[in-house]
């Protein structure tokens, strides 16, 4: 309890278990004006009317504290007419019902995820949308390379196999059409060219004339690719099983000319494994794999060998399709068991079409790891912002609470309420405020019991 001194305003602090009775008196240590002490009782007073006036000894008393800008006095209880349930205590403030309506912490809370939250959501938007686009335009552009450096590869080494025969067919002991002449130099190609397992000619009707491996002489009249060449046509090629070598194998055929006229074919059978090899065994990550079709959609290499052997038909594959209506870029299909694929498609100088493929998932990988990342660091930026939020909050909302408490307790008279705060900001002036009105209510009180006497 805190009780002021009327004529020079000094605060002495008393312990109200130490008043012998309702009243005590003691003398202003300052201007040794007597002050008259009474316990605090409820605004209705005790049971039965007022207290009676009795003068005990005098209470022990605390340090004197500073005086007040106002000096404060103790409440006067009220007659006995509006006399409240007895009680030694004042009461208690009631707790007041709760207003609907957003309460400051979760305006403070709400306030500082939008302020924070927009401004990175939008940051986090941009640079989610342009990670996105520079990992399918970096996706896109390694598929495009890769293709066409695959492709590059089997326009090679089949240019120079056209080139071999080419030159050969220009020479003097192939355009005379002499068997014995021709044998010798087609036996030297295949030295040199050991992958060319078949080296001959025919004649304009198609008749085999020489062949480098001494066994009989057959009629090749049937084949495309000799029709193809006395039809007029520079370069002419098939894709088969071989049936010297039991293998994949391609055969070139390039006119034999004399006079500007065609007089034969000259023809070598080779087999593509080396080629095959470079394709088939090509492989980016888990399910990533290339393979090569003739202009028919015939496979010529492939990672399934059964595929090679039986020569299947892929003419129906998306990327065959797309490669043969000239559509370049990244190809988006279904696969098999209906997952998504992607993939690459080029056509060859010849019509083939070599292609990659692979597995969505795996190809945008890390794309996928990207767009974790992202939304990983965004909710951690949220909960980060909403734990700073709550505890900025609460630093905000408690004094605020804690003198709310103090304000009810006060206007129920509990005017012994000591109001403590650290702040130096706008809640300690409120504090002090608080402190200012509770010491004018204790002063006017006083008063008020004076005038009673």
């Amino acid at each position: 309890m805190i009780v002021i001194c009327e004529e020079c305003g000094k605060k002495y602090r008393i312990d109200p278990k130490k008043i012998k009775g309702e009243k005590a008196r003691f003398k202003c240590r300052s201007c040794s004006h007597m002050i008259t002490v009474e316990k605090q009782v409820p605004i209705g007073g005790p049971p039965g009317g007022p207290a009676p006036d009795t003068t005990p000894s005098p209470p022990v008393m605390e340090q004197p504290a500073a005086a007040p800008e106002a000096p404060p006095a103790q409440p006067e209880a009220p007659p006995a007419e509006t006399a409240a349930a007895p009680s030694k205590k004042p009461p208690k403030a009631e707790k007041r019902k709760k207003k609907s309506g957003m309460g400051l912490t979760a305006k403070v809370v709400m306030l500082m995820l939008i302020v924070s939250l927009i401004p990175g959501g939008i940051y986090f938007a941009l640079s989610f949308r342009q990670t996105n686009e520079r990992i399918l335009s970096d996706n896109e552009r390694f598929g495009k390379q890769i293709v066409r450096a695959l492709a590059t590869d089997v326009e090679g080494w089949v240019d120079k196999n056209i080139r071999v025969l080419k030159t050969a067919a220009e020479l003097p002991s192939i355009k005379s059409m002499n068997r014995y002449e021709q044998e010798v130099l087609l036996k030297t190609i295949q030295k040199q060219y050991p992958w060319m397992y078949l080296v001959f000619t025919t004649d304009n009707f198609g008749m085999n004339v020489a062949r480098n491996d001494g066994k009989d002489l057959k009629d090749y009249s049937d084949r495309q690719y000799v029709q193809d060449v006395m039809a007029g046509n520079p370069i002419a090629w098939q894709n088969l099983i071989g049936k010297t070598s039991k293998k994949p194998a391609l055969v070139l055929a390039v006119p034999i000319t004399k006079n500007e006229q065609i007089v034969g074919v000259l023809a070598g059978a080779m087999t593509v494994d080396a080629i095959s090899k470079r394709i088939a065994t090509w492989r980016q990550g888990k399910t990533g794999y290339a393979f090569l079709v003739d202009e028919n959609g015939k496979v010529i290499a492939h990672q399934i060998p059964a595929f090679v052997q039986k020569k299947k038909d892929l003419s129906r594959n998306p990327l065959v399709q797309a490669a043969n209506a000239n559509k370049q870029g990244l190809v988006t299909f279904d696969g098999v068991g209906g997952k998504p694929e992607i993939g690459f498609a080029s056509k060859t100088s010849l019509g083939w079409v070599l292609a990659i493929q692979q597995a969505r998932d795996e190809a945008f990988q890390s794309l996928k790891e990207s767009q974790t990342f992202a939304l990983t660091l965004l909710g951690a930026t949220f909960v980060t912002v909403l734990i700073i939020a709550l505890l900025a909050s609460r630093a905000i909302v408690k004094p605020i609470r804690t003198l709310t408490d103090a304000a009810n307790r006060i206007s129920v008279g509990e005017l012994g309420v000591e109001i403590k705060t650290k702040s130096k900001d706008e809640i300690g002036d409120l504090a002090e405020a608080i402190t200012r009105m509770q010491d004018s209510i204790r002063l006017s009180i006083e008063r008020l019991r004076r005038r009673r006497r």
